[in-house]
């Protein structure tokens, strides 16, 4: 699953995205970082089995460019690298940059971001609709297409219209509206902007239809992310703070692009595996490896609170707290997994 960090210049978003993957890697005009997703859940199962490996789920970020200006057009090539990621992070600027001639407004440039993105989706369906009416395509397709042009010229995002699956179908997987992907707004703050209670609202994580806004320090972020593991917990608990606030956001992230994790234990690896929420037992079977699909038999699944308790796999079969699925059955977020299988 790709993730792509947009911003108008002066925005940080470069730094904001050296604190969320350091040591990312440049491939051509696209950063490239994969993320590990915290997860108290693994770490919690590693300190059962120690394992020789402990493996987090991932997600990958590109810093994909910006525009030219506020408020000005995007390149084609930032485009089409939007258009090609499962979510858009938009970074607005919350501090003072000498380089620029205008103060911070992150209401301004998050408006104009969000009219940008309603604006290129009108085009784009304005000459669909001219080229269908043109060719006498009438129909399901034509019918959905209209809907989502008149919901945009209500000034409302695609991605807050509800479509049905015949819908959805009808519209088709080969136009990418850029409105229609969910959306995180990451206002990144400086330090005096971020310990500002004028900003608290900024703060705020707030959530809508597949949005998400919250609040960044990169400047912080970036130094905590270049610390030593040992001495990061240090620094937060100086600047008061429970975690870094990437791990937010990070899972912010991981949640709207609907992901989910199962997991599996032992002495060799314990490891958190991400799937489509909705995904059932045997195709979560196939991310672990294509046999253990090809040859599923059946899932025996537990919770972690429930092993912290019996402190013993053995135990928890003998207490009965091992439940024993088929592969039809729809996993949940914390399955923990041992999958039987023949091949």
């Amino acid at each position: 699953m790709r993730v792509g960090i947009v911003g108008y210049p002066g925005s940080g978003k470069s730094t904001v995205f050296s604190a969320l993957a350091p040591g990312g890697k440049a491939d051509q005009k696209v950063s490239f970082g994969n993320i590990k997703v915290p997860d108290a859940r693994v770490e919690g199962l590693a300190a059962i089995f120690h394992p020789k490996k402990t493996t987090f789920a991932e997600i990958t970020f590109m810093d994909v460019g910006s525009a030219g200006k506020v408020g000005g057009a995007f390149s084609p090539d930032v485009l089409q690298t939007m258009r090609n990621v499962d979510l858009l992070v938009h970074v607005v600027r919350g501090f003072d940059n000498p380089t620029l001639p205008t103060p911070p407004d992150p209401i301004r440039d998050e408006k104009a971001f969000n009219d940008e993105l309603l604006l290129l989706d009108l085009g784009v369906l304005e000459k669909r609709v001219e080229r269908m009416k043109k060719e006498r395509k009438l129909g399901a397709e034509l019918d959905v297409t209209q809907k989502c042009l008149s919901h945009l010229e209500g000034g409302e995002p695609l991605r807050t219209l509800v479509l049905t699956e015949e819908e959805q179908k009808a519209l088709g997987p080969g136009i990418q509206l850029l409105s229609q992907s969910p959306l995180i707004t990451l206002y990144n703050l400086s330090e005096q902007a971020w310990s500002d209670a004028a900003n608290a609202g900024l703060r705020e994580v707030k959530r809508g239809k597949q949005a998400v806004s919250m609040a960044i320090c990169g400047a912080i972020e970036a130094e905590i992310a270049a610390m030593p593991t040992e001495e990061q917990k240090d620094f937060l608990d100086g600047l008061g703070l429970g975690e870094p606030a990437r791990n937010v956001f990070i899972r912010a992230a991981y949640e709207m692009l609907d992901l989910i994790s199962f997991l599996t234990a032992g002495p060799d690896e314990c490891r958190a595996w991400p799937i489509r929420r909705g995904t059932v037992a045997r195709k979560a079977a196939g991310k672990v490896h294509s046999d253990i699909e090809r040859g599923f038999i059946r899932a025996e699944i537990y919770r972690l609170e429930d092993l912290r308790e019996a402190k013993t796999e053995a135990a928890l079969k003998s207490q009965g707290k091992i439940r024993v699925e088929g592969k039809e059955y729809v996993m949940h977020d914390g399955d923990v997994v041992n999958f039987r299988f023949n091949v």
